[in-house]
């Protein structure tokens, strides 16, 4: 109930993206005609779009403040803060708030609702044409928890999807002009306890091309912070006050972590994200990495990424040829299709695209059977390996000329290695009434796809 109903105001259409943490969260948007997203201060006026990712509900009246207004009310003792709201969902927690007990998910949802409210009168989150969650990481929990808090905040779950920051990474990159990216793209975060890169490559010898992003953990670049599992967000996130010799010794190993990490590699651009690069502590550093290169500093490159990617995969894009596919470890790295005949001439039908994510794979198709109560589907790595056919028959259809049972196929994906077939038998108008049958068959892609 706390959950209150929709705001009216705003314009229709436009894009959202909301980067998501434990700590924080960030929300972009795209306005319809605008050439490019745009960042939400996380209170009016300011400038910091960095929400911290908490609320507090009031121990002298039922209202719950979301953001530094949570932070400001416990700080006062005059309410009990809830954290850690991201892994708290994902993990179907219960939570107990002044003395009553909530689902983890219906309170992130609250937060989300709450940082919402600061769109204004810019759009109506429930008439976006996409709203596009990004994570650390998307797995089945992630997707069941954004079904979850589309429900509770009545969109339109056809309309709200996540994806990792990797793939959110790619999306704000290919929408950048190519010389930032032509080689090799670096994100360094230090928004964590330690240093993570992300590498963007394209291989232009594909077609579309094919983009890898690998990401790389530096434990050698840690930032000292006390339960920083435990800590309220909001303080900055770095330690308060570095020595000269603690600042010498991270500088170091972030020069010598981007040593390593670069090697023999030609890198156009470098990303720093993360309260961790707040101060002057890596001198050293910045100028080893400005060597050839262009530097950029900021925070809202993966909700930028977000806007990007629900642009990609609004409804309105339809079937659009795509120019670059991300083969990410959520993606499908080959193409499904249906052979056929079409007017005396072979004819292939595409059913799933490499670079899709295996949880918004599916595609569906209408054919006649042949005589011999098979079908063809061909397998096409984008890696550059042989094309496999898998052969697939029907038993049991009924006794009918050739070409006059009509077959609904679907397929979709229930994990990253592996593609589901239902194929329904609808007959041939009133000629060849439906026998109501219906067949199921799965193959894992790994093995059809080994040489």
């Amino acid at each position: 109930m706390f959950l209150g109903n929709s705001e009216k105001k705003g314009i229709q259409g436009g894009i959202l993206g909301m980067d998501l943490d434990d700590r924080f969260a960030q929300i972009s948007y795209w306005l319809p005609g605008e050439k490019k997203p745009e960042t939400l201060p996380a209170q009016n006026g300011g400038e910091d779009s960095m929400i911290p990712a908490v609320l507090c509900r009031r121990t002298d009246r039922d209202v719950w403040t979301y953001g530094k207004e949570a932070l400001e009310t416990a700080g006062s003792q005059e309410g009990v803060l809830v954290d850690r709201l991201l892994s708290r969902a994902l993990s179907q927690e219960k939570v107990e708030a002044g003395g009553e007990i909530f689902e983890a998910t219906a309170l992130l949802a609250l937060f989300i609702k709450r940082s919402l409210s600061l769109l204004g009168g810019l759009l109506r989150p429930e008439k976006a044409e996409f709203f596009m969650f990004t994570l650390e990481k998307v797995d089945r929990q992630a997707l069941e928890m954004v079904e979850r808090i589309a429900f509770l905040l009545s969109l339109p779950p056809e309309r709200v999807s996540c994806q990792s920051r990797a793939e959110s990474f790619f999306y704000y990159n290919i929408n950048q002009p190519e010389e930032l990216w032509r080689h090799l793209c670096l994100v360094c975060d230090f928004s964590g306890r330690t240093l993570k890169t992300l590498m963007f490559e394209a291989d232009p010898h594909t077609r579309p091309v094919t983009v890898t992003v690998r990401e790389e953990e530096h434990p050698a670049v840690e930032r000292r912070l006390p339960a920083m599992e435990q800590s309220i967000p909001g303080d900055g996130g770095q330690e308060a006050e570095l020595s000269e010799e603690r600042k010498e010794k991270l500088d170091e190993a972030f020069a010598s972590s981007f040593q390593q990490l670069s090697a023999g590699k030609i890198i156009d651009t470098i990303y720093l994200i993360g309260d961790g690069f707040g101060g002057d502590w890596y001198r050293k550093s910045l100028s080893l990495l400005c060597r050839n290169r262009r530097v950029f500093q900021g925070n809202n490159l993966y909700s930028k990424g977000a806007c990007y990617g629900g642009k990609a995969k609004s409804p309105s894009q339809g079937t659009a040829a795509r120019e670059y596919v991300y083969l990410g470890g959520d993606m499908l790295k080959v193409n499904l299709g249906l052979e056929a005949m079409r007017r005396g001439e072979e004819a292939y039908f595409a059913l799933l695209d490499a670079g899709m994510n295996w949880f918004d794979a599916r595609g569906e198709c209408d054919f006649l059977l042949d005589a011999d109560r098979t079908f063809s589907l061909r397998l096409t790595p984008v890696s550059g390996r042989k094309a496999r056919e898998v052969i697939v028959t029907l038993d049991g259809i009924p006794d009918r000329p050739p070409h006059t049972t009509r077959i609904h196929l679907t397929a979709s994906c229930p994990d990253e290695e592996t593609v589901k077939l239902r194929m329904e038998d609808k007959g041939f108008g009133d000629f060849y009434p439906s026998s109501g049958l219906a067949w199921e068959e799965s193959f894992p892609l790994v093995h059809m796809l080994e040489d």
